[in-house]
């Protein structure tokens, strides 16, 4: 096998590239300091996906690979462990989580199958004592992105109960929210903002009932505003001489370009 396409050939590049004769950046690099990188590489996986292009997610799949390799070379550096651990630990994880594939369970639908793996979870989250961690919402990471993180809380809540009948009633929620915020809107900064944010992980919720991903459709919405933003800015001569134009104006380019990019696609 080409050296170039193979999984052991990645891992010997990045050994080299952290050996003491290899890239000073490489070698500086920490758990934390590359963090940031495997947020913006993850979020650059959703915005590819959602593009319909299958050359660009295979580059930003390859990104995220990186990462996860740079993470496990540093680990087995420190003596902590290697990426065979961390295929070894997902490979158990994975048999053990599909009894029915790979056991004697059974689970004949989609729905059957998560309802076992959050079970099985629970299973596994039992401390020394036997008894569940205080709260399903524990295991929730506070470095995911905001919009995120409300999606991964509904979500965990939701198994316990606490959710929506219909998504009727959660977009019901969202107006509730809305109106709040406009009955704030000449109050302080802090309770606008506060209200904001009770929107925000509303529509959240909502969207989640609705099967979508507010995360998702956000990053997707940033992508859009940047194509039509650049093609703004390439239209009227640059950033700069777009200052001498009228709001009326850019408006009212935006409106072509919008109508433009949305023919083509």
């Amino acid at each position: 096998m080409n050296q170039s396409t193979s999984f052991d050939g990645l891992l010997a590049l990045m050994k080299r590239l952290r050996a003491p004769d290899g890239c000073p950046w490489d070698r500086e690099q920490t758990h934390a300091s590359l963090l940031p990188y495997l947020i913006e590489e993850s979020a650059e996986v959703i915005e590819a996906a959602g593009e319909n292009n299958p050359d660009h997610l295979c580059e930003e799949l390859g990104d995220v690979l990186l990462q996860v390799v740079f993470h496990a070379q540093i680990a087995e550096e420190a003596g902590h462990f290697s990426i065979h651990d961390v295929i070894r630990v997902l490979s158990e994880k994975l048999i053990r989580r599909h009894p029915h594939v790979f056991g004697d369970a059974q689970a004949d639908t989609a729905q059957a199958v998560s309802q076992q793996w959050d079970q099985i979870k629970i299973t596994e989250g039992l401390n020394a004592k036997g008894k569940p961690s205080p709260s399903v919402l524990d295991k929730v990471p506070r470095s995911l992105p905001s919009l995120a993180r409300a999606e991964k809380l509904a979500s965990k809540a939701g198994k316990s109960g606490f959710r929506w009948a219909t998504p009727a009633d959660a977009l019901a929620k969202v107006k509730e929210e809305w109106a709040e915020l406009q009955a704030e809107l000449t109050g302080s900064t802090e309770r606008r903002q506060e209200e904001l944010g009770d929107l925000l992980q509303a529509l959240a919720v909502w969207a989640s009932t609705m099967g979508m991903s507010a995360e998702s459709a956000l990053i997707q919405g940033n992508a859009k505003f940047e194509r039509r933003f650049r093609a703004l800015e390439a239209q009227s001569g640059g950033s700069e001489q777009m200052r001498f134009l009228s709001p009326h104006d850019l408006q009212e380019r935006w409106k072509a370009i919008k109508l433009t990019q949305e023919t083509l696609t």
